[in-house]
């Protein structure tokens, strides 16, 4: 039995620590959950398992569209399915820990009934929230979820189901529950079956005990040993339900997680749009990304951050170098994170945005040095990169912020470049920042195909732009002519 929201891959990105520190998917994650910050894990998980393919993607973002065009009811959704699914879970645990232990059978039976009741009755909430808006559960993509659920567990069977469950109570005392079966070699019950529950059965008096049937047992001890022989039938026919529980426990941590992240999806757009930012589904038809900004960034200041416009459908490079401060970085992490939303189906910030899925996706970025690293800098960015390589092949990204700059000027010269033809060589696609001028002129001198140099722009006057413009690499003046401003003033 399979529900589920949408289809999930179990392929995860193989450096996903970096990749959720350096592009700081963490914080937002942290946004996406809001006040429900125990949202974080499960919405990480799905950011860390990308879909591979375009047709993967496309089926999900209509899903998540259905998420963020429906927030009342999938806020609402999220709630009980994740309530119940925790309930379940409890109970469960409650069950399980009980068996083996001296405690009374009452209280085991009292245990069962309750999460099977609260099941049945979550599960029915959850088919009348369909039944109450078929223009959501029909009508948009979230009939892949609904449709499955309905054929797992029909309105007919629910009815009944929570008819039955109504009369529970009466396995916990005081309730008639009338058996049909036989009695096997040994006194053993064979093929028992419950035929009715309910709550007319009462002790008559001391030492009497009288049913519909209009049997009378006088004996209290005869009374009570019955007592618990039916204690130990009922507590062994309600075992009988472990396997439906553990069924559905196993279901609904699935549509918690997944809800979870619709309800996250749903979440940040709402509240992106309230604060004047705008979002783009990625598409196909798309050549480039167009007025692409950093979220992370975005989310953190509330306030949207200069945006740039860049082609990426047909590079296999961008080669970033320009003025220190000059939001080179800022542009390399807004590339990172569009690209890791984009292949969980989810919005971008961004105009627009093309439709294209890596393999898989690695990030270098600088390290500040503490306690924790047991080499040097240097050591450790080669380290990184040896591993980064060992999983890179044909078709997945590596983004790169000013790699190896820790090292001599020549030495990173010639990683840099070793590097970009390793890269382009077996169809390894590179986002680089770099501060090596002699790399990027000689690179640019070979005129590679679809490599895309740009550079951290400036005015006339020499102010910061944070903007991203295609120029050829070369020297710049920058720090010059910042020292000779500050030489200036001291004069």
């Amino acid at each position: 039995m399979k529900i589920e929201f949408f289809e999930e891959t179990n392929f995860s990105y193989r450096r996903k620590q970096d990749l959720e520190k350096d592009l700081n998917l963490h914080w937002i994650a942290r946004n996406m959950a809001g006040d429900k910050v125990g949202d974080i894990p499960a919405i990480l998980q799905v950011l860390q398992h990308p879909l591979t393919t375009e047709s993967e993607i496309e089926k999900r973002q209509q899903v998540v569209m259905a998420a963020c065009e429906n927030t009342s009811v999938t806020y609402r959704l999220r709630d009980r399915i994740v309530t119940l699914s925790e309930n379940l879970t409890r109970g469960l645990h409650a069950i399980l820990d009980s068996r083996g232990k001296h405690l009374m059978e009452q209280t085991m039976i009292g245990v069962h009934v309750e999460t099977i009741r609260e099941l049945v009755q979550g599960l029915s909430e959850i088919s009348q929230m369909g039944v109450k808006n078929p223009e959501i559960f029909k009508e948009t993509a979230f009939n892949y979820f609904y449709d499955s659920f309905c054929e797992a567990e029909p309105a007919e069977r629910l009815e009944e189901q929570l008819a039955l469950v109504q009369n529970l109570d009466a396995f916990k005392g005081n309730g008639e529950i009338v058996l049909e079966g036989a009695i096997g070699e040994g006194f053993s019950l064979e093929n028992v079956e419950v035929v009715s529950v309910c709550d007319k059965a009462k002790r008559a008096g001391s030492g009497i005990f009288s049913g519909k049937k209009g049997r009378v047992i006088a004996s209290e001890e005869v009374y009570q040993s019955g007592v618990q022989f039916a204690n130990r039938v009922v507590l062994e026919l309600l075992e009988q339900c472990s396997p439906f529980l553990q069924q559905w426990e196993e279901i609904l941590q699935t549509l918690s997680r997944q809800i979870i992240f619709l309800a996250g999806c749903a979440r940040m757009y709402e509240r992106g749009l309230s604060a004047g930012f705008y979002f783009c589904m990625p598409k196909d038809c798309e050549e480039e990304a167009e007025k692409l900004y950093e979220l992370a960034l975005a989310l953190q200041s509330m306030e949207q951050p200069i945006p740039n416009t860049v082609s990426l459908k047909e590079q296999r490079a961008l080669i970033v170098t320009g003025a220190n401060q000059g939001g080179k970085s800022t542009f390399l992490r807004s590339l990172g994170i569009a690209q890791v939303l984009c292949q969980a189906g989810m919005y971008v910030p961004a105009k627009k945005y093309p439709l294209y899925a890596y393999e898989d996706i690695f990030t270098h970025f600088t390290r500040r040095e503490d306690a924790t690293m047991n080499m040097g800098k240097f050591e450790e960015e080669l380290k990184r990169m040896e591993q980064i390589l060992r999983g890179a092949k044909k078709n997945t990204l590596i983004l790169l912020n000013e790699s190896f700059a820790t090292t001599t000027e020549v030495t990173a010269y010639q990683i840099a470049m070793d590097l970009m033809h390793t890269c382009l060589s077996e169809a390894v696609t590179v986002w680089m920042v770099t501060h090596i001028t002699k790399f990027a002129k000689e690179l640019y001198g070979e005129h590679p195909e679809n490599v895309l140099f740009l550079s951290a722009g400036r005015t006339e006057e020499n102010e910061i732009r944070f903007q991203m413009y295609e120029k050829v690499p070369g020297d710049t003046s920058y720090g010059l002519t910042l020292y000779e401003q500050m030489i200036g003033k001291i004069n």
